[in-house]
């Protein structure tokens, strides 16, 4: 419960740091002015100016951090760490006030250096382990350390510091260690952001840890691992200003990358000049194409965003409102959102121009490749047909050729054989003509010739083997080759949604807008459809492309499938 507290502490300053950023300074001020005045005998000059500078240092990048990132919780709890560390002196002050807070704030600084630590460099505990030592660090330090305080039983009160150290030396440690696990664990470019910081934080810790041993087993500490901590602990500011350096630094790569947009650049110079500028050697840009509503990359093949848990975050570019790309870098970069912010408004424009230039690359190998499937449809189909005609329309028609032959010869013999003959010549034949109607209705329906789109549509949702409810807004014919592709559009979805997606309804909608076509067939089904496997919807936006048009799948498990194409009438 104490780091959540203190995060709802954070979360009050966060709104208020340009009053409570002064106020730090001047409460450390305040305490400054005690030491020196109160304790100075007791310490020497070296420990003063280590005091002095360690404690001012946290409350100085503490206040340029929160200033910079007043929703990060890092700056202020720097600020908590400097000036708790200024007050930890006053124990040994004359005064009973002064002597009182010193002593019950003195281990506090600890606590929440480990806090800091832990935590950075997003201000939040992000691991059970992490969650797990802070709440010990705060057990030990503030529960431990305080409790032998009131007791008047000497050897109590001995046994219990004696614990205290003993559990503080098993979390300085544990804390120590995990440190260094999320550095290993880290990508190149987070390693690179948090190393200034995290390996000097390990080592004031081990440290620690190694002084609260030593006076668990021994009570023979010496001074050399307090002063190890006392260098790295002071140490640790310069190491955030650092951080904070480097992230000024890369936001003057900025500026560079202006410049470099300014010229022209050749295929993946864009791509190469957004790593530099965002440090990442990783970056990449995924084009966004709205008509497909698909992220391609520089090739025109299609990319997909990554997930969070693969340390992989995307930033989405927009220009004027309109989304154009995105680009996706190591997560550690979200530490930065400014930069982020700059490389993407700068970039905007060329990442547009290149984005056109994309999706004209993957519409024309997108029509390459439809072409050749079409090509290879149409063959197949042209075989089906011929395979149709022959083993069954032409056998039954020699079937009734031999009939007729066979009653001719009944005739005069035997008329009541002929006659039957000539009715089963007249079944066969009436069979081979509904037949060759049904093929004929597959290459092209009468209906939709002499009726139009809507009719035709509403006489396939008829004879669907599922309800099928037509809702269309059309008021006038379309070009035949657009009826013609919308029909099989439509024909082909509503077969695949028979076959495939367990649906018990479809809905077909038609709309005409702006000199286009605008269908889609929903379905209440399984979902899970997907454009790149199989050729029955891939077939289906070869047909949509070669009319101009564009063709898209929303698929979702378990929430139904919709197949929408937009087919220009012009």
């Amino acid at each position: 419960m104490c780091w959540e507290t203190a995060g709802l502490v954070m979360e009050v300053g966060r709104r208020t740091h340009h009053v409570l950023g002064p106020a730090a300074v001047v409460a450390g001020g305040g305490a400054s002015a005690l030491v020196l005045a109160q304790v100075r005998e007791a310490h020497s000059t070296a420990e003063l100016v280590v005091l002095l500078l360690a404690g001012w240092s946290f409350i100085g990048s503490g206040v340029g951090l929160w200033t910079r990132r007043p929703e990060n919780r890092t700056g202020p709890l720097l600020i908590l760490v400097g000036l708790t560390f200024l007050i930890e002196p006053l124990r040994l002050a004359d005064q009973p006030l002064e002597s009182t807070v010193g002593t019950w704030v003195s281990p506090l600084h600890l606590a929440l250096f480990v806090l800091v630590l832990l935590a950075f460099p997003s201000g939040r505990l992000e691991s059970t382990p992490a969650r797990v030592v802070v709440v010990a660090t705060f057990a030990d330090l503030v529960l431990l350390f305080h409790v032998p305080l009131l007791i008047d039983d000497v050897d109590v009160a001995r046994s219990l510091t004696k614990a205290s150290f003993g559990v503080g030396a098993v979390v300085f440690f544990s804390a120590a260690l995990l440190l260094p696990k999320r550095w290993l664990g880290g990508s190149s470019a987070w390693r690179r952001a948090v190393a200034p910081v995290l390996w000097p934080g390990a080592i004031s810790l081990a440290a620690l840890g190694y002084y609260d041993a030593s006076a668990f087993f021994t009570d023979s500490v010496g001074p050399v691992p307090i002063w190890v901590f006392r260098i790295a602990f002071a140490l640790i500011p310069f190491a955030f200003l650092a951080v904070l350096l480097r992230v000024r630094l890369a936001r003057a790569s900025v500026a560079e990358l202006v410049v470099e947009l300014g010229k022209t650049m050749t295929s993946g110079a864009l791509r190469d000049a957004l790593a530099r500028a965002l440090g990442d050697p990783s970056a990449s840009v995924a084009y966004w194409l709205p008509d497909e509503r698909r992220y391609v990359d520089a090739l025109g093949h299609t990319m997909e965003l990554p997930h969070r848990r693969e340390r992989r975050v995307a930033t989405l570019v927009e220009r004027e409102g309109r989304r154009v790309a995105a680009i996706v870098h190591d997560e550690a970069l979200t530490e930065d959102p400014g930069l982020l912010r700059a490389v993407s408004a700068a970039a905007a424009l060329a990442l547009d121009h290149e984005r056109l230039q994309v999706e004209l690359r993957a519409r024309l190998d997108d029509l390459d490749a439809s072409r050749a499937r079409i090509i290879e449809v149409a063959a197949r189909e042209r075989k089906r047909i011929e395979r149709n005609l022959h083993d069954g329309t032409q056998q039954r028609l020699t079937s009734v050729s031999l009939t007729l032959g066979l009653a001719e010869s009944q005739l005069a013999t035997d008329p009541g054989a002929a006659r039957a003959s000539l009715d089963q010549a007249r079944q066969v034949l009436a069979a081979a003509l509904a037949e060759l109607r049904d093929l004929s209705q597959g290459i092209h329906p009468n209906v939709l010739t002499d009726g139009g789109l809507g009719p035709a549509l509403e006489d396939l949702a008829y004879t669907a083997p599922l309800p099928v409810r037509v809702v269309s807004t059309l008021d006038q014919r379309l070009p035949e080759r657009v009826e013609e592709g919308a029909y099989y559009v439509v024909a082909e979805s509503i077969t695949n949604v028979a076959k495939h997606a367990g649906a018990c309804a479809a809905t077909v909608s038609l709309a005409h807008h702006g000199g286009r076509l605008v269908l889609s067939v929903c379905d209440d089904g399984v979902g899970g459809a997907d454009l790149g496997h199989g050729s029955g919807l891939r077939g289906l936006a070869d047909r949509v492309h070669a009319l101009g048009g564009t063709f898209a799948v929303g698929s979702r498990p378990g929430h139904g499938t919709e197949v929408r194409a937009v087919i220009p009438c012009a």
